[in-house]
Protein backbone atom coordinates (compact mmCIF):
# COMPACT_ATOMS: atom_id res chain seq x y z
CA UNK A 1 0.00 0.00 0.00
CA UNK A 2 1.37 3.36 -1.15
CA UNK A 3 1.60 6.18 0.92
CA UNK A 4 0.47 9.29 -0.36
CA UNK A 5 2.80 12.69 -0.54
CA UNK A 6 2.13 15.35 2.61
CA UNK A 7 -0.39 18.20 1.39
CA UNK A 8 1.59 21.90 0.76
CA UNK A 9 1.80 23.75 3.95
CA UNK A 10 1.30 27.73 3.52
CA UNK A 11 4.94 28.62 3.33
CA UNK A 12 6.48 26.28 1.71
CA UNK A 13 9.18 26.99 -0.97
CA UNK A 14 8.27 24.33 -3.06
CA UNK A 15 5.25 25.28 -3.72
CA UNK A 16 5.52 28.97 -4.82
CA UNK A 17 2.35 29.32 -6.23
CA UNK A 18 0.73 29.04 -2.40
CA UNK A 19 0.78 32.10 -0.21
CA UNK A 20 -0.43 33.32 3.30
CA UNK A 21 -4.28 34.37 3.62
CA UNK A 22 -4.76 37.61 2.47
CA UNK A 23 -5.68 39.89 5.65
CA UNK A 24 -8.86 41.82 5.33
CA UNK A 25 -8.51 45.26 3.67
CA UNK A 26 -7.90 47.83 6.76
CA UNK A 27 -10.54 50.36 8.10
CA UNK A 28 -10.46 53.39 5.85
CA UNK A 29 -11.63 55.15 9.43
CA UNK A 30 -9.40 53.90 12.06
CA UNK A 31 -10.67 54.75 15.48
CA UNK A 32 -14.04 55.89 14.11
CA UNK A 33 -15.55 52.45 15.05
CA UNK A 34 -18.00 50.89 12.37
CA UNK A 35 -19.73 52.71 10.42
CA UNK A 36 -23.29 53.50 11.68
CA UNK A 37 -26.33 52.29 10.02
CA UNK A 38 -27.90 55.55 8.58
CA UNK A 39 -30.62 57.13 10.11
CA UNK A 40 -34.19 56.73 9.51
CA UNK A 41 -36.28 59.00 7.44
CA UNK A 42 -39.00 60.86 9.63
CA UNK A 43 -42.46 60.87 7.69
CA UNK A 44 -43.33 64.53 5.91
CA UNK A 45 -46.33 66.42 7.41
CA UNK A 46 -49.90 65.54 7.01
CA UNK A 47 -51.50 67.69 3.49
CA UNK A 48 -54.79 67.47 5.23
CA UNK A 49 -53.71 68.89 7.83
CA UNK A 50 -51.60 71.94 6.56
CA UNK A 51 -54.78 73.24 4.54
CA UNK A 52 -56.95 72.75 7.62
CA UNK A 53 -54.55 75.21 9.75
CA UNK A 54 -54.27 77.33 6.41
CA UNK A 55 -57.89 77.67 6.23
CA UNK A 56 -58.38 78.23 10.28
CA UNK A 57 -55.90 80.88 10.04
CA UNK A 58 -57.62 82.47 7.45
CA UNK A 59 -60.96 82.48 9.16
CA UNK A 60 -59.25 83.85 11.90
CA UNK A 61 -57.72 86.74 10.63
CA UNK A 62 -61.76 87.88 8.88
CA UNK A 63 -63.17 87.89 11.81
CA UNK A 64 -60.42 89.78 13.50
CA UNK A 65 -61.05 92.39 10.08
CA UNK A 66 -65.04 92.22 10.66
CA UNK A 67 -64.34 93.56 14.14
CA UNK A 68 -62.35 96.04 13.51
CA UNK A 69 -64.49 97.23 10.49
CA UNK A 70 -67.67 97.25 12.91
CA UNK A 71 -65.53 99.06 15.66
CA UNK A 72 -65.18 101.70 13.47
CA UNK A 73 -68.56 102.15 11.27
CA UNK A 74 -69.50 102.32 15.18
CA UNK A 75 -67.09 105.18 15.93
CA UNK A 76 -67.97 106.74 12.29
CA UNK A 77 -71.98 106.71 13.11
CA UNK A 78 -71.14 108.36 16.90
CA UNK A 79 -69.05 111.28 15.07
CA UNK A 80 -71.61 112.04 12.51
CA UNK A 81 -74.27 111.71 15.08
CA UNK A 82 -72.30 114.55 17.22
CA UNK A 83 -71.56 116.64 14.35
CA UNK A 84 -75.07 116.34 13.41
CA UNK A 85 -76.08 117.79 17.15
CA UNK A 86 -73.79 120.21 16.56
CA UNK A 87 -74.96 121.57 13.93
CA UNK A 88 -78.67 121.35 14.76
CA UNK A 89 -77.76 123.03 18.10
CA UNK A 90 -76.11 125.99 16.07
CA UNK A 91 -78.88 126.42 13.79
CA UNK A 92 -80.92 126.26 16.44
CA UNK A 93 -78.72 129.20 18.17
CA UNK A 94 -78.79 130.81 15.05
CA UNK A 95 -82.69 131.23 14.72
CA UNK A 96 -82.85 132.50 18.08
CA UNK A 97 -80.46 135.34 17.71
CA UNK A 98 -82.17 135.96 14.60
CA UNK A 99 -85.85 135.32 15.84
CA UNK A 100 -84.53 138.38 19.32
CA UNK A 101 -83.58 140.57 16.72
CA UNK A 102 -85.65 140.42 13.53
CA UNK A 103 -89.00 139.39 15.04
CA UNK A 104 -89.80 142.61 16.19
CA UNK A 105 -88.76 144.46 13.01
CA UNK A 106 -90.98 141.36 11.27
CA UNK A 107 -94.00 142.11 13.52
CA UNK A 108 -94.02 146.05 13.05
CA UNK A 109 -94.31 145.18 9.29
CA UNK A 110 -96.89 143.05 10.03
CA UNK A 111 -99.09 146.20 11.35
CA UNK A 112 -97.89 147.81 8.55
CA UNK A 113 -99.29 145.48 6.06
CA UNK A 114 -102.75 145.47 8.24
CA UNK A 115 -103.40 149.33 7.98
CA UNK A 116 -102.05 149.02 3.67
CA UNK A 117 -104.84 145.89 3.24
CA UNK A 118 -107.43 148.38 4.96
CA UNK A 119 -106.16 150.86 2.39
CA UNK A 120 -106.59 148.46 -0.36
CA UNK A 121 -110.39 147.12 1.05
CA UNK A 122 -111.68 151.19 -0.23
CA UNK A 123 -110.80 150.42 -3.43
CA UNK A 124 -106.75 151.88 -3.57
CA UNK A 125 -105.00 149.66 -6.22
CA UNK A 126 -101.84 150.53 -5.23
CA UNK A 127 -102.24 149.89 -1.59
CA UNK A 128 -102.67 146.77 -2.49
CA UNK A 129 -99.99 146.22 -4.51
CA UNK A 130 -97.82 147.64 -1.50
CA UNK A 131 -99.80 145.13 0.38
CA UNK A 132 -98.27 142.33 -1.60
CA UNK A 133 -95.03 143.57 -2.17
CA UNK A 134 -94.99 143.70 2.00
CA UNK A 135 -95.99 140.13 2.26
CA UNK A 136 -93.31 139.02 -0.11
CA UNK A 137 -90.58 140.64 2.39
CA UNK A 138 -92.22 138.56 5.52
CA UNK A 139 -92.28 135.72 3.63
CA UNK A 140 -88.42 136.30 2.70
CA UNK A 141 -87.81 135.96 6.34
CA UNK A 142 -90.08 132.83 7.06
CA UNK A 143 -92.58 135.00 8.56
CA UNK A 144 -95.77 133.27 6.75
CA UNK A 145 -99.40 133.87 6.73
CA UNK A 146 -102.16 131.31 8.69
CA UNK A 147 -104.70 130.47 5.54
CA UNK A 148 -107.62 131.69 6.16
CA UNK A 149 -109.56 128.11 5.16
CA UNK A 150 -112.99 127.84 6.72
CA UNK A 151 -113.04 124.86 8.85
CA UNK A 152 -113.23 123.51 12.64
CA UNK A 153 -111.97 126.54 15.39
CA UNK A 154 -108.64 125.47 15.88
CA UNK A 155 -107.38 127.08 19.43
CA UNK A 156 -103.39 126.88 18.33
CA UNK A 157 -103.97 129.17 15.54
CA UNK A 158 -106.97 130.92 16.01
CA UNK A 159 -108.32 133.74 18.45
CA UNK A 160 -112.19 134.02 18.61
CA UNK A 161 -113.25 137.37 19.46
CA UNK A 162 -117.01 137.23 17.90
CA UNK A 163 -119.75 134.84 17.40
CA UNK A 164 -122.39 134.29 14.44
CA UNK A 165 -125.20 132.77 14.59
CA UNK A 166 -125.06 129.21 12.98
CA UNK A 167 -127.38 128.63 9.77
CA UNK A 168 -127.81 124.97 10.37
CA UNK A 169 -126.17 122.60 13.53
CA UNK A 170 -123.57 121.22 11.56
CA UNK A 171 -122.03 125.07 11.35
CA UNK A 172 -121.83 124.89 14.92
CA UNK A 173 -118.16 125.62 16.43
CA UNK A 174 -116.63 126.09 12.94
CA UNK A 175 -115.20 129.50 11.58
CA UNK A 176 -117.08 131.84 10.23
CA UNK A 177 -115.02 135.06 9.19
CA UNK A 178 -111.30 135.63 9.71
CA UNK A 179 -111.66 139.44 11.53
CA UNK A 180 -107.41 139.84 11.66
CA UNK A 181 -105.01 137.78 9.46
CA UNK A 182 -102.71 135.61 11.55
CA UNK A 183 -98.65 135.10 11.23
CA UNK A 184 -95.76 132.51 12.20
CA UNK A 185 -92.67 131.77 12.07
CA UNK A 186 -91.75 128.10 10.72
CA UNK A 187 -94.21 126.20 12.91
CA UNK A 188 -94.55 128.74 15.91
CA UNK A 189 -97.24 131.34 15.86
CA UNK A 190 -96.26 135.06 16.32
CA UNK A 191 -100.15 136.36 16.11
CA UNK A 192 -102.89 134.50 16.44
CA UNK A 193 -105.77 134.47 13.72
CA UNK A 194 -108.77 136.37 14.77
CA UNK A 195 -111.78 135.02 13.71
CA UNK A 196 -115.61 134.90 14.59
CA UNK A 197 -117.13 131.53 14.91
CA UNK A 198 -120.37 129.82 13.82
CA UNK A 199 -122.97 129.46 17.53
CA UNK A 200 -126.50 128.06 17.92
CA UNK A 201 -128.70 131.24 18.36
Amino acid sequence: MTTPPPLPQPGDPSVPHLAEPMAPPPDPRPGLGPVPAPPATAPGPDPFAVVADAVDGMRDELAALGDQFRRRLLNDREARRSLDGLLTELDQARKAAEGRIVQPLLYDLVLLVDRVERRAAQGDAFAGSVAAELLGVLEKYSMTRIPATPGPFDPDLQEAVGTVTSPSPEQNGRVAEVVRHGYRMDERVVRPQQVRVHTER
